[in-house]
């Protein structure tokens, strides 16, 4: 598609800047680093997805319909050239589907999964570059606009996605979806909510060694410019039960300076020494706003890390 900002195929330029802020975070992780993503291409921008890629790194998704990829086998992350990619749907005609709000993926065979809102709509994308979509009917009501915002790809094969938006009549509880496999395939999944603290809505999810689920929740102030706070929950999928309500408890806040931004996406890396050890990710999407930014933050994570919590699932505060 050309635009005046270019073309979507255009190669991109990143660079990766550290950030030397720290002040801004609460709670029970360790801050290890900030970055921010800039590029003079177009398209790039809005990134609002994160998983890790198996391979000790991370593929960061946008709502434009774009994939990047990160390298963090050094100190500091970088971008891998030539991985900015369009992989949304364009027909040619005047329907698009770009909106790319969630990602999953499976280490073993490379297949990822991508949600998209307003259609509401599941794309797998397999190693050899081919795909499938399917809009399920169990995702058909959900807002346009506060659709899949959530998704993660469990251990075990299941995949666990949560809309964005709380349900009508709610400050708190949002549609969740259990899938017993793949979402594309066909399986009836176990229907539940999530409940998330007054005013915040998931927006990520990442799975922990032990089995354990990290939250990512954001909540917004609408003003000019918008104002941003985030929070990391944490909740056992073990106690997920078909009709009632999933709780969390908060471990984790991003409240000020330059960590009061849009973070939408959150990824768990692993270390290649010891599993039970790794790197908690952050990004933030910038809204192609010049009052947000692209940031990209690490959290020092460990097998003790929120081990204080009174019992899995025990609501936050």
């Amino acid at each position: 598609m050309q635009t005046t900002i270019g073309q979507r195929s255009d190669a991109a330029d990143i660079t990766v800047t550290p950030l030397d802020a720290r002040a801004g975070v609460s709670g029970d992780l360790t801050l290890t680093g900030a970055w921010e993503l800039t590029a003079g291409h177009g398209w790039f921008g809005g990134f609002s997805a994160l998983v890790a890629d198996g391979k000790r790194g991370l593929i960061a998704g946008t709502d434009r319909g774009f994939l990047l990829d990160l390298d963090l086998s050094g100190d500091s992350p970088h971008a891998v050239s030539g991985s900015f990619r369009f992989v949304g749907i364009n027909d040619g005609g005047r329907k698009e589907v770009v909106d790319l709000e969630s990602l999953a993926l499976d280490p073993a065979t490379q297949t990822l999964w991508a949600g998209f809102e307003n259609d509401n709509l599941i794309m797998r994308l397999a190693a050899d570059g081919t795909s499938e979509t399917r809009a399920p009917r169990e995702m058909a009501r959900w807002s346009q606009n506060s659709g899949p915002e959530t998704m993660e790809r469990l251990a075990d094969g299941r995949f666990l996605i949560i809309a964005e938006g709380p349900e009508r009549g709610s400050d708190t509880l949002h549609k969740a979806l259990l899938y017993p496999a793949d979402p594309i395939a066909t399986g009836k999944p176990t229907a539940f909510h999530f409940a998330a603290p007054r005013d915040y809505d998931p927006v990520d999810a990442t799975q922990l060694p032990d089995g354990r689920m990290l939250i990512l929740l954001r909540r917004v102030a609408y003003a000019l410019p918008a104002r941003f706070d985030t929070a990391i929950a944490i909740a056992d999928p073990r106690t997920i039960r078909a009709g009632e309500p999933w709780k969390a408890r908060i471990i984790q806040r991003l409240t000020g300076g330059v960590f009061a931004d849009n973070f939408e996406g959150l990824a768990y890396v692993p270390s290649a020494s010891d599993p039970a050890r790794g790197s908690l990710w952050l990004m933030a999407d910038d809204n192609f706003s010049v009052f947000q930014r692209n940031i990209l933050v690490r959290f020092e994570w460990d097998a003790s890390a929120a081990d204080n919590e009174k019992a899995p699932g025990t609501p936050s505060a």
